[in-house]
């Protein structure tokens, strides 16, 4: 086994400090460690939309993580909570307390079982920040001339003239998606058509929490029905920071319809980025496309940095334009992954990766770990 990594969680989930607007990196115990390798990697394989909603319970249990940018621009974005993940599980007597499912038990990750999709990573919380500050508008304006977005263990975009969208998105190792919760969110409040992929390691991940979590922001962008009873007047993911939402037949329709109408496409792609040749025909491409990939915490290990690196630039070699923007942390103590282990991998595949200044990286002051922002671009 290799030596124990701190990620940074705290309790089951990242949550901001709502008296002083840094991310409390919070206290882990010791024994959250990546694991050695078991058995080989799932193969990366699609799964149907209708497939994953008819697995959604009957109610969704949710807190809200509010996020604020150094400019001041502010989100909530709702998220399932874990423990109403373990409910699921157990009614389904997929899990018992004594035998809890990998990633709701004490592990971040185990290589080949669990890439950590449970649970909120902490640098995904500055592609928000980045996102947030840049504004989402000019992101998708560039993505008129940017066809293709791929966000790496959060989201991935793409639009090209071979589709029928304008701007499309992808994801690979999604998980609780907070970047693309945002993108989602001001899709369907702006009427934006896209085109988004989303993936995680584990299958169970995505129709636990990250399709769930898509839900959640799509209901919080639901008129108030005035004809509605006095207490179904207001729409409590806009009002409330936690709650349930009930998963009607008509909530589900209302979000069919809703991706119909922009349109708004989900794919979801489970397994492993690796081999290379299984993932790429799962990702919608031409070659005449422009891609841009967003990344967060993927390059923890030398393992994951150069299966990851392998992944994004296969990508944006196959396009005519394309580029990567990648948040990590300088090094990764315990497990070997560092920011210029990452470039020079970059280097080796014909891609060079170089820093972009952000005033939102936490850790910079204080003595956290300190952590960048880094673009990549093929040579």
């Amino acid at each position: 086994m290799t030596q124990p990594f701190v990620f940074g969680f705290s309790g089951d989930d990242i949550e901001l400090d709502p008296d002083d607007d840094q991310h409390n990196d919070g206290q882990i115990a010791q024994d959250q460690a990546v694991s050695a390798t078991t058995g080989p990697p799932v193969e990366a394989q699609t799964h149907r939309l209708d497939d994953l909603l008819a697995t959604l319970p009957s109610k969704i249990s949710y807190s809200s993580l509010d996020i604020e940018s150094p400019k001041g621009h502010r989100i909530r974005l709702p998220r399932r909570e874990l423990f109403d993940i373990r409910m699921q599980l157990m009614a389904e007597d997929n899990v018992t307390e004594s035998q809890p499912i990998t990633g709701l038990d004490d592990s971040d990750i185990r290589t080949n079982v669990y890439e950590g999709g449970f649970k909120s990573w902490e640098c995904s919380i500055d592609l928000v920040k980045f996102l947030l500050d840049r504004g989402p508008r000019k992101d998708l304006d560039d993505l008129s001339r940017v066809d293709h977005v791929i966000e790496v263990r959060i989201s991935l975009w793409h639009s090209t003239k071979s589709f029928s969208y304008r701007h499309a998105l992808k994801s690979l190792g999604c998980g609780t998606a907070l970047p693309i919760l945002l993108l989602f969110r001001h899709a369907l409040t702006q009427s934006i058509p896209l085109y988004f992929t989303l993936a995680d390691y584990n299958a169970s991940v995505l129709r636990l929490v990250t399709l769930p979590n898509l839900l959640l922001v799509f209901a919080s962008t639901l008129p108030v029905k005035l004809s509605s009873p006095p207490s179904l007047q207001t729409n409590p993911l806009s009002m409330e920071s936690s709650g349930d939402l009930e998963v009607t037949p008509e909530l589900l329709s209302q979000f069919k319809q809703a991706l119909a109408a922009l349109p708004l496409t989900l794919t979801f792609i489970s397994g492993s980025w690796l081999p290379v040749s299984k993932l790429l025909p799962l990702i919608p491409t031409a070659p005449e496309m422009n891609t841009f990939v967003l990344a967060s915490e993927t390059i923890y290990s030398p393992s994951s940095l150069s299966a990851f690196t392998e992944a994004m630039v296969s990508i944006l070699a196959r396009v005519r334009t394309g580029k990567a923007i990648v948040a990590a942390k300088r090094v990764y103590f315990g497990v070997g992954g560092s920011v210029d282990s990452f470039r020079e991998e970059c280097s080796r595949r014909g891609a060079v990766a170089y820093e972009i200044e952000f005033d939102g990286l936490e850790g910079e002051v204080g003595g956290g770990v300190r952590k960048c922002l880094l673009e990549v671009q093929m040579m």
